[in-house]
């Protein structure tokens, strides 16, 4: 309703423009008599006769022009239209319509639209022409695809790892792998995913065939859950590992995770199971009738003959030119194209997004339906404007109307399905698309930029309304194809690169179709304002307000060029400048009339679980052990606005190289990563979700021999001080299960709590995990000043605890309470407790301004109950820090206290 009024607004002043355009001679038309009347309507007719013979003829017609004798019944045919409408007399409507093109004209030629181009510009290719454009630009297509998969970039850290043969694999007992089946995961799984990156061994081991896997970084990205894992932690899980038919992908992942071999046990050839074959993958249980199958094999058929038909130029007469008639043969492609979409939803897919490659899941599937049941709408329409010949007039308008709709319709059910499916405010259905393992930086910044293009030129296709059916049939193959691309990387018949490339190749090659047969000017127009809307929707520009413009122009265009307007009409209507002032009229009606803002705020996650590198813009220190690092990503992906998209208590890991390589002991204990050629280490980054960088606080560990570290940290070193600022890292995630939902809802025990108050008790570099959450309730706070419905939902005070050893490891007020953060909730409160060191000169105070006091001693239930408010159901307790601090010091006080909304963050 608000886009509505905001629309009449636009209307209104768009109307109100064309009517002060009207000077006061054109008023006397008003007083004309019937002498001139007659005379002003023969002036219409030949007016009309004249445009008739300038207008080019279409590209999909007949390349004969039209003769006099035909042009000459047009304009018969529309002096008979009006006589019988009683439109001889001009009207108040008729003289509006009559400035308003004027007023457009005038506008084309002072924007440079309305400027000639060159006689070659306007050329459009003959049959024979567009037939070596066509294959010759598949040809290269499919060259550069191929060229593309042989394409890889490792981490360098990596590449030695990569040039080795298989790394060596020690014996493990069944013993051995008992002791990481996570028992405590399995009273309470949530913690699972904190609980197991304390230790650098790992919680969840897991044998198939033989085969030891540490698959404690993978549980999150397990598309079946963590609780399938838990179930067979710890032990010999052949059996039911093939007997759910798992990929090629699952099996990659074993050998990928590999620590060992279990004892007594031998391998069958790489975990290579015999009856585990391709064709067992594809047809499965719960398509027992193969009706899914059967009806893509004959999409897939279609879509091939339909291009193949296309590019050769190999069309029939009175067809378009992938073949198609306005008869029953072009209905039942369409319905048999809308029955494989429909037919996909007998099968289950996970509800959430799998994060460690392209898998089909259910909001992808529900958007697909709605795209291409979007597409088959325009087909039906051009089908129906072709059979009863209505390519003029009112028949050409309500294509036009109605294929606009649907982009407004597709865009609301789509932004319904995602409220409903999605959990995750940091996903796009391409933006944060996985790639595979070692994909090129540019190669993942051209698919992306590809993606999105693809989609704003799909949709100005539809809403220029062509009276084609052949382009709205091509475009539906690329949204079925990735949908069986993504299920066969799902059953391990592909890779990810394959079902990227694939993927690419569709989207280019139903460009390469919808351009072969036009001419330079055509193709440098739409590419132009498909970039033109491209750029304004990466800068957060409302999809509503964006396609509203877009549809206004092209209905001017019809009103302008009624009753016959053509694709020579399109390009010489000024559809930057009048797209951009009803943006600017919009833009105004939402300011004035609705709360609803002109630019979303847009975040797609840029971390994905293959590696990635970062940028270090700054480094610093904090305090005497504490430093502080910023990163950056590579500037496409800035340029985007993307963020890291990592929820509150989610971690990364950076991967580093191994100082300690090829020496058996480091600090004094035997060294379990003495082979290894790079380290990984798990770090919590501290900034919002939608901060455009990565924040870290990593605690250094110099070489200390009293204090148990001879030879000082490992991956600690290497970033606080061997990294310098410029210089990249590579890291992947995120790793760690949603908890915190956003707007004060926590994930807790399974249940959905709603919170009002949040206290954290944080050991050491514990902290971290507190000032993301912290910050991540001060930018809903600051979002919220939109949206005025969701202030309710704030969290309103945040208690913290931060136990350390010493006050030198305290982090300064400004961390909690940054000026940039002023008069935003919640509000902080910080209670620092050195427990390793007594009372000197610091001595106890507390600011109400800052809400920071100091503490000295242990960890009490007195000193819990005085700082934090008595327990309540709008209470939830964060507990962050090292194992023996959560587990053996703040879960039993808390027990005493009564709290029972109680969450671990690791």
């Amino acid at each position: 309703m608000t886009l509505s009024r905001c629309l009449m607004t636009g209307l209104a002043a768009l109307l109100f423009l064309v009517l002060s355009h009207v000077d006061a001679a054109d008023c006397t038309h008003c007083e004309t008599t019937a002498e001139d009347d007659a005379l002003l309507s023969k002036v219409e007719l030949l007016q009309t006769h004249l445009d008739l013979q300038k207008k080019p003829v279409d590209a999909n017609s007949s390349k004969e022009e039209k003769s006099t004798e035909q042009l000459e019944d047009v304009v018969a045919a529309k002096l008979q239209e009006k006589s019988h409408n009683g439109a001889l007399h001009p009207s108040i409507a008729s003289l509006a319509s009559e400035h308003l093109i004027s007023f457009l004209d005038e506008v084309s030629l002072a924007t440079g639209q309305g400027l000639s181009w060159p006689a070659w510009a306007e050329y459009f290719p003959t049959h024979g022409q567009g037939r070596v454009i066509g294959i010759s630009g598949s040809i290269c297509l499919l060259l550069f695809c191929y060229w593309i998969t042989t394409l890889k970039e490792v981490p360098p850290m990596m590449r030695e790892t990569q040039k080795g043969g298989p790394k060596d694999l020690r014996p493990i007992s069944l013993e051995e792998l008992k002791k990481h089946s996570h028992q405590v995961g399995r009273a309470e799984h949530v913690e699972f995913l904190y609980v197991s990156v304390a230790s650098n061994q790992g919680d969840l081991w897991m044998a198939v065939d033989g085969l030891v896997a540490n698959l404690t970084d993978f549980a999150t990205s397990h598309p079946g859950g963590v609780d399938l894992l838990l179930q067979h932690a710890g032990t010999e899980a052949a059996e039911p590992f093939h007997d759910v038919g798992h990929s090629e992908f699952a099996l990659e992942q074993i050998q990928k995770r590999a620590v060992g071999i279990l004892e007594n046990v031998q391998v069958k050839g790489a975990i290579a199971i015999e009856k585990d074959t391709v064709m067992s993958r594809i047809f499965t249980k719960e398509d027992p009738y193969n009706v899914h199958k059967v009806l893509g094999f004959t999409v897939l058929s279609m879509y091939l003959y339909r291009i193949f038909v296309w590019c050769c130029q190999l069309a029939p007469p009175n067809a378009d030119y992938a073949g198609f008639k306005p008869d029953l043969w072009a209905l039942a492609s369409i319905f048999i194209v809308e029955g494989l979409q429909v037919s996909s939803f007998i099968f289950t897919v996970p509800q959430n997004r799998p994060l460690s490659g392209p898998m089909i899941w259910q909001e992808w599937r529900a958007h697909n339906l709605i795209f291409v049941s979007r597409l088959t709408i325009c087909f039906l329409g051009a089908w129906m404007v072709n059979r009863y010949n209505g390519m003029m007039g009112w028949g050409s308008w309500t294509q036009m109307t109605v294929n606009q709709l649907s982009v407004f319709a597709q865009m609301r059910l789509a932004d319904l399905a995602t409220a409903w499916l999605r959990d995750d405010t940091h996903e796009t259905l391409v933006s944060t698309m996985p790639y595979w393992e070692h994909c090129p930086k540019w190669v993942e910044s051209m698919f992306r930029t590809w993606y999105s293009m693809s989609q704003i030129y799909t949709t100005i296709v539809i809403i220029i309304a062509g009276p084609g059916m052949d382009l709205y049939f091509v475009m539906i193959l690329p949204y079925q194809l990735y949908s069986v691309l993504m299920t066969f990387v799902r059953k391990g018949v592909i890779s990810s690169r394959t079902c990227h490339v694939t993927y690419f190749w569709s989207l280019w090659q139903s460009w390469v179709c919808g351009f072969m047969m036009q001419s330079f000017r055509v193709f440098v127009q739409v590419q132009a304002f498909s970039i033109f809307c491209y750029c304004t929707r990466v800068y957060g520009l409302n999809k509503y307000v964006l396609w509203i413009g877009a549809c206004t122009s092209l209905q001017l265009v019809m009103i302008k060029n009624w009753p016959i307007h053509s694709e020579q009409d399109v390009l010489e209507f000024p559809m930057f400048t009048v797209t951009i002032l009803m943006w600017a009229i919009l833009g105004a009606g939402l300011k004035f009339f609705s709360s609803v803002p002109l630019f979303d705020s847009r975040h797609a996650r840029y971390v994905e679980a293959r590696p990635k590198r970062v940028i270090l813009r700054s480094k610093t220190k904090v305090s005497t052990n504490l430093y502080h690092l910023k990163f950056d990503f590579p500037w496409f992906f800035r340029w985007q606005g993307y963020s890291s998209g990592l929820q509150p208590g989610q971690h990364v890991k950076i991967l580093c190289g191994n100082a300690s390589q090829g020496r058996s002991t480091w600090n004094g204990h035997a060294n379990l990563e003495v082979s290894r050629d790079y380290l990984s280490r798990s770090y919590t980054p501290i900034n919002s979700s939608k901060d455009s960088t990565v924040d870290f606080i990593v605690k250094l560990y110099p070489e200390d021999a009293p204090g148990g570290f001879a030879d000082g940290g490992r991956g600690s070193t290497k970033l606080c001080l061997e990294v310098k600022e410029g210089e990249e890292v590579w890291l992947s995630g995120p790793h760690g299960s949603k908890v915190y939902r956003g707007n004060g809802n926590f994930v807790v025990d399974g249940k959905l709590i709603k919170a009002s108050t949040i206290c954290a008790l944080a050991g050491g570099s514990g902290i971290t995990p507190v000032l993301s959450l912290l910050r991540q309730c001060r930018e809903e706070c600051r979002s919220s000043f939109a949206k005025p419905n969701a202030k309710h939902d704030l969290i309103k005070e945040f208690s913290i605890i931060h136990a350390m050893r010493s006050m030198d490891e305290r982090l300064e007020t400004t961390w909690y309470n940054p000026l940039a953060e002023t008069g935003l909730a919640p509000h902080c409160t910080v209670t620092h407790l050195a427990t390793g060191q007594k009372e000197l000169t610091l001595k106890r105070s507390m600011s109400h301004r800052e809400g920071m006091a100091y503490n000295y001693g242990k960890l009490t239930k007195d000193v819990i109950a005085e700082i934090f408010p008595p327990a309540a159901e709008d209470l939830v307790i964060i507990l962050c820090g090292p194992k023996g601090f959560v587990d053996d010091v703040c879960q039993p006080l808390l027990r005493e206290l009564k709290y029972s909304n109680v969450l671990t963050m690791w």
